[in-house]
């Protein structure tokens, strides 16, 4: 599995990943009203492409195909996290959340902070991360129940070998960051 910086390119196959992750998992736990509501999102052209590159959107590849992404904003907020629903259980979103925090910590972000589904709940808490509140929101006119999680960020000290391949694994990122601005 390749991790790598998202591009303008991706974005047709990163709407794909979101829709067809809600249209085929969803169902499980939401109404259909509430699957629609979710699932119309990358339709809204220009929302969909500030949610990708507001944040820094990474996604995973596999044989060069987009099966799942995450976004993370310097503010410590985690975007996104969407594996398609054929990739699901593959390691994939652990393997993106494991970026994402790679990166908080390179950037020294001490707390990680996001909005989560029924399903993506339990991939948070097994990386630490601790419900701090529920809220109920409006999408699309529906309402939708979640929950808020966060996690502080511990620091340690990291050898200059370490950092430097951290560094260059991200040296991407910062110059599309640095492109968006």
């Amino acid at each position: 599995m390749k991790i790598r910086a998202a591009t303008v390119l991706d974005i047709p196959a990163l709407a794909t990943v979101y829709r067809d992750s809600v249209k085929a998992i969803a169902p499980q736990r939401y109404s259909p009203e509430q699957v629609e509501a979710w699932a119309y999102f990358p339709s809204d052209t220009e929302a969909f492409n500030d949610f990708i590159f507001h944040p820094t959107t990474f996604v995973a590849e596999l044989d060069g195909m987009i099966v799942g992404f995450s976004g993370v904003e310097e503010n410590g907020h985690i975007a996104s996290l969407y594996v398609h629903s054929n990739y699901n259980r593959q390691g994939i979103g652990s393997r993106l959340l494991e970026t994402v925090i790679e990166y908080a910590q390179l950037h020294q972000i001490s707390r990680l902070y996001t909005e989560a589904s029924e399903f993506s709940r339990a991939l948070f808490e097994k990386f630490g991360f601790q419900v701090s509140q529920t809220e109920n929101i409006i999408r699309e006119g529906v309402w939708f129940h979640r929950y808020l999680l966060e996690i502080l960020l511990s620091w340690f000290s990291r050898s200059e070998e370490h950092t430097s391949e951290l560094q260059s694994q991200f040296r991407i990122s910062y110059a599309v960051f640095c492109l968006k601005k």
